[in-house]
């Protein structure tokens, strides 16, 4: 009898155990992990230096933008990133990354982002790509507001 007790209280553990692990998989990897808000990323290419490291931050700039058309998010973030390793004042390298990790739920990690873009934008007199990071940045706060007021509801 008490092996048979053990048996199924080891199947239920694992039952358990098995759908807590794919659900937490989903939610990082899978559609669990995407809310999409910005459905394009910034085009302005910008300028990089006529260096070897500034090069590579083009080839990996590009594969971002190109990453972030197709939907993939993830990958996106590390090139955008990757670049930004290789020349760290690329405003709108700050701007998508910005953008990919919003849409990847990481808000806050957004608004970092988006803010430094904002000042590098600042120091090229970009005025224009001030008021699209404005823009971006309203869209979040919305986004947070509409998640608190469902959290309200919802309790």
């Amino acid at each position: 009898m008490e092996t048979t007790n053990f048996i199924a209280l080891s199947i239920i553990i694992v039952a358990v155990l098995g759908i807590g692990l794919g659900t937490m998989t989903w939610a990082y990897f899978g559609k669990g992990s995407v809310s999409v808000l910005f459905q394009e990323p910034i085009l302005s290419l910008p300028a990089f230096p006529g260096t070897d490291p500034g090069r590579q931050a083009s080839v990996y700039y590009q594969e971002g933008i190109e990453a972030y058309k197709s939907g993939n998010y993830r990958k996106a973030k590390d090139k955008f990133t990757s670049a930004l390793k290789l020349v760290s004042t690329l405003a709108e390298a700050y701007h998508n990354r910005g953008l990919a990790v919003a849409n990847l739920r990481s808000d806050d990690d957004a608004v970092q982002n988006l803010i430094t873009a904002s000042e590098f934008y600042q120091q090229q007199g970009n005025g224009i790509a001030i008021d699209s990071i404005k823009q971006n940045l309203e869209a979040l706060k919305q986004r947070k507001l509409e998640r608190e007021k469902l959290k309200v509801q919802g309790t």
